[in-house]
């Protein structure tokens, strides 16, 4: 069972190297709004980035409603659900969420003018590529996610190509570590005991220095200086939404 808990422990040790917590935080306190007054608060958004009209803005609100009817009635059905989706089901829902969002785009062009239309496109591309929809994200497969966090490191650090080869790989061994997990923790889901904690936190802060020192090896100077600020400021923000939550 240690050897379980230590693979739990260094799973969370090797979470996103870049990783906005804020937008955790701010996820977190959308969660806690109702669906009415997020839906509030998104039009207000749209109404003033896209400057709708009295018309517009009765139309989005009701498309709004119409997509949180859809949500609310989604969770209720899921909620009590023991056992993750297949692979056909993810199929199934990712061909539903396409077939939404086509519909979805369809109804906003009716509404919008043409300048607001391409406003609205840009910034929906902006919210993709933020990763801001976490229920868009978990549809990823662990290669897309990998490859989306290798992006976004090779803009932060401006990695070269062999860079970005090795970044890939230590990115994919996490991904397979995370995989047994997984698997892991459906063959077993007692809790730690206390020396097992001990022996998980020691084992995590021998897995950070592991990919510090692998890390420290692919990248330059300035790289490593920009990488080690961002996993500070990670880990500071980590320390701050925690205290949040207590």
């Amino acid at each position: 069972m240690k050897k379980l808990f230590i693979a739990a422990l260094l799973f969370v040790g090797m979470v996103s190297f870049a990783q906005d917590i804020n937008q955790k935080a701010t996820r977190d306190q959308r969660e806690k709004l109702t669906p009415e007054q997020r839906n509030e608060k998104h039009l207000q958004k749209l109404t003033s980035e896209l400057n709708l009209d009295t018309k517009q803005q009765a139309q989005v609100k009701q498309l709004l409603a119409e997509r949180s009817a859809k949500g609310e009635k989604f969770k209720d059905a899921n909620k009590d659900r023991k056992t993750k989706p297949t692979a056909a089901e993810r199929e199934a829902f990712k061909k539903q969420m396409e077939t939404e969002r086509a519909a979805n785009d369809t109804k906003m062009k009716a509404i919008l003018n043409a300048d607001q239309y391409t406003k609205w496109t840009a910034l929906k591309k902006d919210h993709k590529g933020k990763g801001d929809h976490k229920g868009h994200r978990d549809m990823k497969s662990p290669q897309e996610r990998d490859q989306a966090h290798l992006q976004k490191l090779t803009t932060d650090l401006n990695l070269n190509a062999d860079q970005q080869k090795q970044v890939g790989q230590l990115l994919s061994d996490r991904s397979t570590k995370m995989e047994m997990l997984k698997k892991s923790r459906g063959e077993n889901a007692a809790a730690p005991t206390e020396a097992e904690k001990k022996a998980m936190k020691k084992q995590m802060e021998e897995d950070h220095k592991a990919t510090d020192a692998k890390m420290k090896s692919i990248l330059n100077a300035d790289q490593y200086t920009k990488w080690t600020a961002i996993q500070k400021e990670r880990k500071d923000k980590m320390k701050e939404h925690r205290k949040g939550k207590k």
